[in-house]
């Protein structure tokens, strides 16, 4: 009686270790293509499997492979390799495959007119035919089973409980793939169908992370097998001193400062029209030269800052609140160097992001052991987002545009400077829980207000954050209700925007007397006209977007 294992994979880990013990263990392998070409530079016997050739993928030998593998049968007796009478000593009693599956809608949109079945697709098919025959037939998709699957071996009992386990994974294997290519051709520009019946994309589990949101929860990260994202830079650590909630505000700083550039990269455009219905085009500036930086802790934004360097955009989202970005996220537009790094140090982060990082620079920030620094990755091109709720999975396309068009409500225009630091505005009130509100100075935060449960509420508390930055950068001690008296409130700031309607209220006075000279907002509200004459009179700039930027 002769042992056959059936070895072709794409994932070569262990693959040479796994082939010596079989071939030392008296087994045939058969294999082609790749897998072949990597065991015998081993040295190690193989004969070619014909049904394996990727020329061969529809002709008869694949059904001929297929009947072998239905056809093998398992005794429980003291020979426990026997085939069946049928089968002609052409058992194979091991299946050693693999796949990648993959989301790739270009590669695919290439095939239509010529053959739309991948060159690989018969592992799958050969994989579904061992899951029907799983009880005499071992299935090995995962390197990570090659050990076990050989203690078993050696002592000559497979249990039942392995052979099923090992089966589950290979059908979970299929499935992944047949999503993954189902996905790419209806995601494909021929039919651009994000929302498809079944949901199925073949993320894959990568590394355990230390834990999750809470110690007593646990917590993987899982990684798209069609864009590398974020991901590819995690795996470094090993999921060992990564948690649930630092993985997430590391993506979310990284993905705020994406959105700006993608927006802002090149000449951004938007329709407008005047208090007099004069239309004409607002243009905001590029974002050549700025280094945008950030300071994230729990998904809420706790400082950020535009300028022309890395020391000052620093400096200018690091001191709007110093105490409460112990443990944060900083993540940066521009390359770490030296003169940086210095101050960012004693920031005491939990995790730096940025392109790269200078040598001198990695060195300084080296010094606090407990700070990672990630190199920052292309953000993906998913374009929707996705959160489980009781019995199901809700699904959005995700928020991409800034504005339609832009009313200006008052006699007053924003100048370009106001008009830029309004987009910078709506960007972080776009990328905040709703419902939020910012006020900005000179291209950084100067009072924030984030998962407010009305507008009203989000106005009033951008008004005490600002009052509080005030009194922290004035060295005052805090008086009753957290407030001194002394708080010098003359410019607290300039711009402020709402990812909602702002109410016109007596907090919305008291802002514009203190301050602000442009007001970036939904408009629609019966107080609109009311709020006009008030900014009129003030000398205050309005502009009115019509449309919501709500997320949560």
């Amino acid at each position: 009686m002769t042992k056959r294992a059936l070895i072709h994979v794409e994932n070569t880990e262990n693959l040479v270790e796994f082939a010596e013990f079989l071939v030392s263990d008296g087994w045939i392998i058969l294999s082609a293509n790749k897998t072949e070409e990597i065991l015998r530079k081993q040295k190690l016997p193989v004969t070619r499997e014909n049904s394996l050739s990727e020329n061969n993928m529809i002709k008869a030998d694949t059904y001929k492979l297929i009947r072998r593998i239905m056809m093998s049968k398992y005794h429980e007796d003291d020979e426990p390799y026997i085939s069946h009478p049928d089968a002609e000593d052409n058992n194979i009693f091991i299946i050693c495959m693999n796949i990648l599956p993959s989301i790739n809608t270009s590669i695919v949109s290439k095939q239509f007119d010529n053959q739309l079945c991948p060159k690989n697709y018969f592992v799958t098919t050969t994989l579904r035919c061992s899951f029907a025959n799983y009880e005499n037939i071992l299935i090995l998709t995962d390197p990570a089973d090659y050990k076990e699957a050989m203690i078993q071996i050696r002592t000559g009992s497979i249990s039942k409980e392995f052979r099923t386990y090992l089966a589950a994974k290979a059908l979970n294997l299929v499935s992944a793939y047949d999503a993954g290519l189902s996905a790419s051709i209806l995601q494909s520009a021929k039919y651009n169908e994000f929302f498809m019946n079944y949901m199925m994309l073949p993320f894959k589990r990568e590394l355990q992370l230390h834990c999750g949101m809470n110690a007593q929860q646990s917590a993987y990260l899982y990684k798209s097998p069609s864009e590398e994202g974020s991901v590819g830079n995690f795996l470094k650590y090993q999921g060992k001193d990564l948690t649930y909630t630092l993985v997430n505000d590391i993506a979310y700083a990284w993905r705020q400062i994406n959105t700006l550039f993608a927006l802002l990269k090149d000449q951004l455009t938007v329709k407008s029209t005047n208090s007099d219905g004069y239309e004409f085009t607002t243009q905001f500036t590029p974002l050549t030269g700025t280094v945008f930086s950030i300071a994230v802790k729990f998904g809420t934004i706790l400082g950020a800052s535009q300028a022309t360097n890395v020391l000052d955009s620093f400096k200018q989202t690091y001191t709007y609140d110093t105490v409460t970005t112990f443990d944060a996220v900083f993540a940066c537009s521009a390359v770490i160097n030296t003169e940086a790094a210095e101050e960012i140090v004693k920031g005491n982060f939990a995790a730096i992001v940025a392109p790269s990082f200078t040598t001198e620079a990695k060195t300084i920030l080296s010094k606090n052991k407990k700070t990672k620094l990630v190199p920052s990755a292309k953000v993906t091109n998913i374009d929707m987002e996705a959160r489980f709720i009781n019995g199901g999975l809700l699904v959005q396309t995700q928020d991409k545009t800034l504005f339609h068009q832009w009313k200006v409500r008052t006699k007053n225009r924003p100048s370009q400077v106001q008009t830029d630091e309004m987009v910078f505005g709506m960007l972080l009130a776009m990328g905040a829980r709703s419902y939020s509100a910012v006020l900005l100075k000179q291209n950084s935060i100067c009072g924030i207000a984030q998962g407010c449960t009305s507008e009203k509420r989000a106005i009033d508390g951008v008004w005490y954050e600002a009052l509080k930055y005030s009194e922290r950068a004035s060295g005052l001690a805090g008086g009753e209700f957290g407030l001194s008296k002394n708080i010098d409130t003359n410019n607290l700031g300039e711009i402020l925007v709402c990812d909602g309607i702002i109410p016109f209220c007596d907090t919305t006075k008291k802002l514009i007397d203190c301050g602000v000279k442009a007001i970036l907002q939904t408009g629609g509200t019966i107080s609109d006209d009311e709020f006009v004459d008030y900014c009129n009179e003030h000398g205050v700039a309005m502009v009115f977007t019509g449309m919501t930027h709500l997320s949560f």
